[in-house]
């Protein structure tokens, strides 16, 4: 394969992109635990207050089937290791060392539900 001058800078641009986002993503998660407990019903408006309660019932709902689609797919992942260990190969040599960087990284982490599954049966 061959490298893009630039390679080194769009990595490390999309590398710490994906790892914004997750940090994002749990940022999100963290703050919409803690109302979820107080009104499940009502999150969505209250998360929303100045918007159409409809449209904001409308997009929550199909967020709620995305969520639980993206549940499924955690549960059984379509990603083997094989797979991600191909993919991280080709982004390492075409000069993509972040991303692969971080691919390397989630095929040695151990998924939270995995954690807990196998703390479950010891």
């Amino acid at each position: 394969m061959t490298t893009h001058p630039d390679t080194p800078t769009v990595d490390q641009a999309l590398a710490a992109r994906a790892q914004s986002s997750a940090e994002y993503l749990s940022g999100i998660l963290a703050a919409a635990m803690l109302d979820v407990v107080g009104q499940p019903n009502k999150l969505p408006e209250l998360l929303y207050p100045d918007l159409d309660p409809t449209s904001v019932r409308q997009v929550w709902d199909t967020a709620l089937v995305v969520g639980y689609r993206l549940r499924k797919l955690a549960e059984q992942p379509r990603w083997d290791d094989a797979a991600l260990r191909r993919l991280k190969t080709a982004l390492a040599d075409s000069g993509y060392t972040a991303m692969a960087r971080l691919t390397d990284r989630s095929l040695n982490t151990v998924h939270p539900a995995d954690a807990e599954t196998a703390r479950d049966h010891a």
